[in-house]
């Protein structure tokens, strides 16, 4: 066994000397550690901050410590922790693979304050009492505090102490008031009332027992007098304890005189009739509800029966006779306090009559025959007061009044009338009284006279049927006529001597003598007056050219019986051949000499009645030629199309009568002979050479112009900015433009084929419409026209609409993601895009509330740790920007690639490089390879280098790939071999001599030991690597024996092992060679493999 630990040792040697090459720094020595503790009181509690501290002397740097209680690891790694708990506190410090030995443990004890108690006898007081409680009082705990150490104890347990208010007494009392002479009484009252001395006072006056006013206990009883009235309160003190109670609230006694009761009949009236019903009410004013009532007749109470009845304080009689008359009293009985009773009231003296009268009608001014409109005066009366009067027309109620009045009767007012007097249920009704009531005739006009001319005389009859006894008016409208020479009334006639103001309606009323009646008025009757009519002359000639035959009529309305004559000037025109007269027509030849005034005149036939002279109707000759004007309305050189344009053609001679015959390229335009042909839309057709001819009879004449018409030009409607949809808020402005001529026209504006005009958001100027503060109000098909600013009516053709929207809701811009990740791994591509609807916009993106750029989209094409944040974009046009929603950007590091050189003995043999590439995040990862940055093959975790010239200088890396996200991890640090093959074959070859000098020492001691002995046995074969001794006879063997009997030799051996190790130090320290993963561990004092 021995010698397999000797060939260990040898092993261990060599492979610690090639384990060396992982690691740069030499080993550290690190003292064993010892524990303080922050505070030097002999007793620590629980309380208090303890701090523990891992003393290292020296305390080199980078060292790291591990903390143990109860021998179990606290997973604290700082030089000083804070201690809760009592326990066996170990630390030790290490750095790298080195570490300290456990520091002597330190045993801590933490003990809990103790709790403090209170002692007192005393568990309630009342108030101001002294209570004295130990050792502190704290409302109702105490609590100690540690002097100078900032230890404090518990609180102590619950001491209750219960302070009383000295109880407040309360008067108990049914009795709020009294009358004179009651006993009354109060209770002064306390919970705990066993111990108490009771006082009382009435206002501020203590109260000594008497007679009057006796105390007992508790309890004051008061024989009640006018005195006693007012507020009582009472006071209480306990015995032996000098303790007062607070005074009691009030309690109010109110003391009361009886009172008088009054007696009244529910009427007017004190002599009723038989049957009437009586109500007597026995009245007192004060607390009315708290009294009972008893009544008395003649001084006894009254006899019960089906016509008396008591309800309250009232007495009802439902039937009165002649028994129920006498003097009735009553008196006041209290309803709770029954002996108390008020004196009796006056009497009342009550009288039943035993016959009951009608009532009497009384007339005024009466006639068995009433006419219309005459006044009716009727009076109803009864015996006594009270009553109420009714008054009845054929049994259908009226009025209710004493006195029926008919101011002005009608027919209708005809019937039979009664009365009827009543108070309460009791009523008497009166005779029946007839009246009649008829209208007057009403009178008639006769006459045969409906018109007349001044100078006639008329007569007019008024006609009633029984005239006897009437008189006579007349009416011309509203004016009474009074009888004059002109106007002559007798009897029933009216005579006129006809005057010119005598036309009109005229009607005539008749009047009953001593009665007042006047009939209607009669129908009109009209009467018209005539002047004699003038006549007129009617011709359309007012002008004549020579040779022309002219026709004149005298013309009246009534023309049947007229004869007429007719005059030039003041000479009488005799009928002939050039002037030729036929009933009320002359028709003349026209000569020079018959230019002038012409009248006419007629006479009624039978009547002697002769008109005035018609007006004059002048007549001017001309001359054998009429002169025409042909003109253009407006004058304008040229005309719009849509414009209205005239071509008048008149004659400069004061002429009429002429056809004009209007003709564009001779063919007639105008049908109906005007003389003004109107164009009201022009149009390019209608323009050219125009011809106006004129006739009248055989007369002809005629001009000619031409007219110029072109087409208006046609504006263009444009709009700023350019785009046709808007949202709320925008600006935006149209422009109407016309090139021709534009400083001569006006512009029109029209939305929806509607006239647009300012107003508070729409604002016109000059050619402009502008619109501040777009609402979805102002959508709609936009248009324009030019207006002329002198041709008012021209206007050009409307431009070509615009269609404008305005959307109502404004929506925030879409943030369009493509291929999207709620969490980006570094190196991947984020593309977003910005879009708003409509044109024109503007996007700019902001993380974090910081710009970036101005794009629509935005495309980070490389993600970073930095990318992360809130992301938004803003779409702008003009003024006007609206924010879209944020979107929030997550990036997270790819996972890393780790890249390390595994050192294998076949490895160190051949010269060849294994690479291994691990991604340690729990999944399964191909990967790829590369060697100064191009790509090798193979996916395994591990690659194989051949160690040449080429690959020890070239550069490799690795990274993982993946079929689900991240698709491939960061790529690792980069690795160069350099020399690192060349120094692992000098470590080979210096190991390899090593072992072979080892193995030559070992084998030359063996040699040496066995050639020294004295004497030689034969012994067995012994293995001298696996066996120490002989397991059956307890010898030991060669090896044991020269170790144990030779020390020099392995001193020897020892000394040459260290110059071997040191000469591997020497070799180390180039220190290429990296520690790629963990240290190695030991294991029973050897170096493990892991790692080379």
């Amino acid at each position: 066994m021995e010698r397999f630990k000797i060939f260990l040792l040898t092993v261990a040697v060599s492979v610690q000397v090639t384990s060396q090459d992982s690691t740069t720094e030499p080993p550290v020595q690190i003292s064993k550690p010892k524990i303080t503790l922050n505070l030097a009181h002999e007793v620590l509690y629980n309380t208090e901050t303890v701090s523990l501290h891992c003393e290292v002397s020296g305390e080199p740097p980078g060292l790291q410590y591990d903390w143990y209680k109860d021998s179990k690891d606290l997973d604290e790694h700082q030089p000083s922790i804070t201690a809760n708990d009592t326990g066996k506190y170990e630390c030790k410090a290490k750095k790298g693979a080195t570490e300290s030995e456990k520091s002597d443990s330190y045993t801590l004890t933490l003990k809990e304050p103790p709790k403090p108690q209170i002692q007192s006898d005393r568990t309630e007081a009342f108030h101001g009492e002294k209570v004295s409680l130990h050792p502190v009082m704290a409302g109702d705990v105490c609590q100690a505090e540690l002097q100078d150490r900032k230890v404090t104890t518990a609180k102590s347990a619950l001491h209750s102490l219960t302070v009383h208010e000295p109880p407040k007494p309360q008067i108990q009392s049914d009795w709020t008031e009294a009358f004179h002479g009651e006993k009354v009484s109060l209770q002064c009252v306390i919970q705990d009332s066993n111990n108490w001395n009771y006082m009382w006072f009435k206002g501020q006056d203590k109260i000594v027992s008497s007679s009057e006013a006796n105390i007992k206990g508790n309890a004051l009883t008061l024989s009640v007098q006018s005195g006693h009235g007012g507020a009582y309160v009472c006071q209480a003190e306990l015995q032996d304890r000098k303790v007062t109670t607070a005074k009691s609230a009030p309690h109010s006694l109110t003391v009361h005189e009886l009172p008088q009761p009054k007696l009244s009949i529910e009427s007017q009236w004190n002599i009723f009739y038989l049957t009437e019903k009586v109500t007597l009410k026995c009245s007192i004013d004060e607390d009315s509800n708290k009294w009972g009532y008893e009544w008395f007749i003649n001084g006894a109470q009254p006899p019960k029966n089906t016509d008396m009845s008591l309800s309250g304080n009232t007495l009802s009689i439902s039937s009165a006779k002649s028994s129920h008359s006498g003097q009735y009293t009553c008196r006041g009985r209290h309803l709770t306090r029954t002996p108390v009773t008020t004196g009796q009231t006056e009497a009342v003296q009550l009288h039943i009559q035993d016959n009951t009268p009608k009532p009497t009608i009384t007339k005024h001014e009466w006639f068995e025959l009433f006419y219309t409109d005459e006044r009716v005066q009727i009076n109803c009366n009864m015996p006594g007061v009270g009553w109420e009067y009714h008054w009845y027309k054929d049994s259908n109620p009226l009025i209710t009044n004493p006195e029926l009045t008919i101011d002005s009767v009608s027919v209708t007012d005809t019937g039979d009338y009664h009365c009827k007097a009543q108070r309460g249920d009791f009523s008497v009704d009166s005779e029946t009284l007839q009246v009649r009531v008829q209208e007057p005739h009403k009178p008639q006009i006769q006459s045969d006279w409906t018109e007349a001319f001044t100078g006639e005389k008329v007569s007019l009859q008024c006609v009633i049927q029984d005239s006897n006894n009437w008189n006579y008016m007349w009416f011309k409208g509203q004016d009474k006529i009074v009888s004059s020479s002109e106007a002559n009334i007798k009897g029933n006639a009216l005579t006129l001597s006809v005057q010119s103001g005598h036309g009109g309606a005229y009607v005539c009323q008749a009047e009953l003598q001593d009665r007042k009646v006047t009939t209607a008025k009669s129908a009109p009757h009209s009467l018209t007056v005539h002047e004699p009519p003038k006549p007129q002359i009617q011709s359309d000639w007012t002008e004549a050219f020579h040779g022309e035959k002219v026709s004149l009529q005298c013309v009246i309305q009534d023309s049947n019986n007229w004869n007429y004559m007719w005059f030039k000037g003041q000479d009488k025109i005799v009928s002939s051949s050039e002037a030729n007269i036929k009933g009320n027509a002359l028709t003349l030849s026209v000569q020079s000499g018959h230019g002038g005034a012409y009248v006419c005149q007629a006479e009624l036939q039978d009547r002697k009645v002769t008109t005035a002279k018609s007006a004059p109707h002048s007549l001017t000759v001309h001359g054998s030629q009429p002169t025409i004007l042909l003109q253009q309305d407006p004058s304008y050189p040229e005309i719009y199309t849509e414009e209205q344009v005239k071509l008048v053609c008149k004659i400069e001679e004061n002429t009429s009568k002429w056809q004009y015959i209007l003709k564009k390229d001779s063919q007639q335009v105008n049908t109906d002979h005007n003389p003004v042909y109107t164009i009201q839309n022009a149009t390019l057709s209608q323009k050219g050479e125009y011809t106006c001819e004129v006739r009248r009879g055989e007369m002809t004449s005629a001009k000619s112009t031409n007219l110029t018409i072109r087409v208006p030009p046609k504006p263009e409607l444009s709009i700023t900015p350019r785009w046709k949809t808007f949202y709320k808020t925008e600006k935006l402005t149209l422009k109407c433009s016309v090139n021709e001529d534009s400083n001569k026209w006006g512009y029109e504006w029209f939305r929806n084929g509607a006239r647009l005009f300012k107003n508070k958001d729409i604002s016109l100027s000059g050619n402009t419409l502008s619109i501040s503060s777009a609402k979805a109000g102002h959508s709609g098909q936009y248009t324009c026209r030019g207006r002329h600013l002198t041709r008012k009516p021209v206007t050009t053709r409307q431009a070509e609409t615009v269609q404008l929207h305005v959307n109502d809701n404004t929506p925030n811009p879409t943030i369009t993601k493509h291929e999207w990740f709620e969490l980006f791994y570094t190196e991947e591509r984020v593309q977003l895009h910005c879009n708003m609807p409509g044109v024109g916009w503007e996007y700019h993106w902001n993380k974090d509330s910081n710009p970036l750029i101005t794009n629509p989209e935005l495309t980070i094409d490389s993600v970073s740790d930095t990318d992360t944040g809130d992301y938004h974009c803003k779409a702008q046009r003009g003024d006007f920007s609206v924010d879209s929603e944020t979107l929030q950007v997550r990036v997270q590091a790819r996972p890393p690639a780790f890249l390390s050189l595994e050192t294998e003995l076949n490895d160190i043999m051949t010269g060849d490089m294994t690479l291994r590439c691990n991604v340690s995040d729990g999944r399964q990862w191909n990967y790829t390879w590369f060697m100064n940055g191009k790509q090798l093959n193979g996916s395994s975790d591990v690659i194989k280098v051949t160690g040449n010239e080429e690959t020890v200088k070239s550069e490799f890396k690795c990274k993982g790939i993946n079929t689900v996200r991240p698709l491939y991890s960061a790529l690792s640090e980069g690795f160069i071999a350099n020399n690192i093959i060349f120094k692992r074959k000098i470590l080979l070859a210096i190991s390899g001599c090593l072992v072979c000098c080892i193995v030559i020492l070992i084998i030359g001691c063996i040699v040496l030991k066995i050639t020294r002995k004295p004497e030689v046995k034969e012994t067995a074969l012994v293995d001298l690597f696996f066996s120490m001794t002989d397991s059956k006879n307890q010898t030991a063997s060669p090896m044991k024996e020269y170790m144990e009997n030779r020390p020099t030799e392995l001193e020897e051996c020892q000394e040459k092992d260290e110059l071997i190790t040191d000469h591997a130090s020497a070799v180390h320290e180039d220190g290429v060679i990296k520690d790629e993963e963990t240290p190695a561990s030991e294991a029973n004092g050897l170096i493990s493999f892991k790692g080379l």
